[in-house]
C-alpha cells in the first residue's frame, strides 16, 4: 500500500512539474494570450489550483482520519436511543458548520463576490448529483443486470407490509457474491435488489427477510436522500475554497503577471481558499460518520422486522463469505460499494473504518445484541 501511494504522489508530482512548464512557456511565448480573453497569462495555474487542492484534500484526510479512527475505535451506539440522538446531533453539526464558514466568509469578503463564487459553487456541487440520481436506477440496472422477479417481489410485500410503506420493485443482480443493495429516483421509484448469489448462499428465510428488511429500512428512512443531501454541503465548501484559491491568485497579478503593490487581498482570499478545502475534508468525514451511523439504524429495522437473531445471523453469514473466498477485493472495486449492505473496503494505513460508509461487522452485531429482548423503534 505504501508503495501505491509513493507511486501515485510521484505521479503527481511529475504532473505538477509539466504543468509548471507549461504555464511558463505560455507567460514567455504566448503572453497576449491571457489578455486576448480579459485574464492574465497564468490562466493555466488553474490547473495548478487542482493539483494542489487535491494533494492538501489528501494529506487532510489521512491526517485527519488518523485521528478520528483511534476516536471511535471499539465504540458502538450502546442503545438506540443513543444512535438516534447521535444521527441528530451529526446532522445538525454539519449543517451549522456549513453555515457558520459561509457566515464567517460573508464577513471577509465581499457579499457580491461570495454570492457569485457560492453560486457557482453550489452548480458544481449540486447538478452532477442531481442528474445521477434521477437516473441511478437505470445505469445500475444496466451495470449490475438487475431484472425483476416475482418470487422475490412476494417475499418483499411481505417485508413492506411489515414496515408499513409501500413495496419496492423486487430485483434480482446476476452477481456471484452474495449482497444487497436499496437505489430509487424520483422518476424512476424504488428498487430493492439481492444478488442471485445470496439467494443460493443464505441460509434461511427469517436470514433473507432480515437482509431485505435492512434495505427497506434505507427506503424508508429515506437514505438515499439524506446521505445525498450532506453530500453536497462538503462539496460546496470545497468548490468554494478552489475557486476563492484560484482567485487570490488572480487578484494578486495584473496585465503581464505584474503583482500589484496597493494590498494583500489576493493573499487573504488565497489563504481562506486552502482553510476551505481543510474545512471540506472535515466536513466530509462528518458525513461518512452519518452514513455509519443510518446502516445501524438500517440494521435496526432488519431486526424489528425480523429479530436481532436473524439479522446478526445474516451479517454473519455474509462476512464468513467474504472472509474465507476473499471476495471482498470485489466489493472494494465496486463503483456503488456504498449501496450494499456489506461494503467494507481493503484497509489503508489504518483508515478502514473511518473512510467507509459502513461500520465493520463486528460493530453491527455487537450493536443488534443491544436491542435483544428490547422493543425496537426503528
Amino acid at each position: 500500500m505504501r508503495g501505491k501511494i509513493l507511486v501515485v504522489l510521484s505521479l503527481m508530482a511529475i504532473a505538477l512539474v509539466a504543468l509548471t512548464i507549461v504555464q511558463l512557456l505560455v507567460s514567455v511565448l504566448l503572453p497576449e494570450l491571457g489578455r486576448g480573453i480579459g485574464l492574465f497569462p497564468f490562466f493555466w495555474s488553474w490547473w495548478l489550483i487542482d493539483i494542489a487542492a487535491y494533494t492538501l484534500a489528501m494529506i487532510v484526510l489521512i491526517t485527519a482520519g488518523i485521528g478520528f479512527e483511534r476516536v471511535i475505535r471499539g465504540r458502538i451506539p450502546p442503545s438506540l436511543d443513543y444512535l438516534k440522538s447521535s444521527m441528530f446531533s451529526t446532522a445538525v453539526a454539519i449543517i451549522a458548520a456549513t453555515i457558520f464558514i459561509v457566515t464567517a466568509i460573508g464577513y471577509i469578503i465581499s457579499p457580491s463576490m461570495l454570492l457569485y463564487m457560492g453560486f457557482t459553487a453550489l452548480l458544481f456541487a449540486v447538478v452532477p448529483s442531481f442528474i445521477s440520481w434521477l437516473i441511478s436506477p437505470a445505469i445500475i440496472n444496466l451495470s449490475y443486470r438487475c431484472r425483476y422477479d416475482q418470487e422475490l417481489q412476494n417475499i418483499v410485500n411481505s417485508v413492506a407490509r411489515k414496515a408499513g410503506i409501500e413495496p419496492p420493485k423486487a430485483m434480482i443482480s446476476e452477481m456471484p457474491v452474495p449482497n444487497a443493495f436499496a437505489y430509487s429516483s424520483p422518476i424512476m421509484g424504488r428498487y430493492v435488489a439481492v444478488t442471485s448469489g445470496l439467494l443460493r448462499s443464505v441460509r434461511s428465510r427469517d436470514e433473507l427477510e432480515a437482509i431485505i428488511g435492512h434495505e427497506i429500512g434505507h427506503h424508508k428512512h429515506r437514505d438515499n436522500v439524506v446521505i445525498m443531501i450532506f453530500g453536497l454541503f462538503p462539496s460546496i465548501i470545497y468548490f468554494l475554497g478552489r475557486f476563492m484559491m484560484f482567485m487570490g491568485m488572480v487578484s494578486s497579478y495584473r496585465d503581464g503577471g505584474e503583482r500589484r503593490r496597493e494590498g494583500s487581498g489576493g493573499i487573504i482570499i488565497f489563504i481562506i481558499g486552502i482553510a476551505l478545502i481543510v474545512v471540506s475534508i472535515l466536513l466530509q468525514l462528518a458525513v461518512l460518520a452519518l452514513s455509519r451511523l443510518r446502516e445501524y439504524y438500517a440494521d435496526a429495522h432488519g431486526a424489528k422486522i425480523t429479530s436481532p437473531y436473524a439479522m446478526i445471523g445474516a451479517l454473519e453469514s455474509l462476512d464468513k463469505f467474504y472472509r474465507s473466498y476473499g471476495a471482498k477485493r470485489w466489493i472494494e472495486d465496486s463503483k456503488i460499494k456504498a449501496l450494499f449492505i456489506y461494503a467494507l473496503s481493503e484497509p489503508f494505513i489504518g483508515l478502514e473504518e473511518v473512510l467507509s460508509t459502513h461500520p465493520p461487522i463486528y460493530k453491527r452485531i455487537s450493536f443488534l445484541k443491544t436491542l435483544v429482548g428490547r422493543f425496537i423503534e426503528a
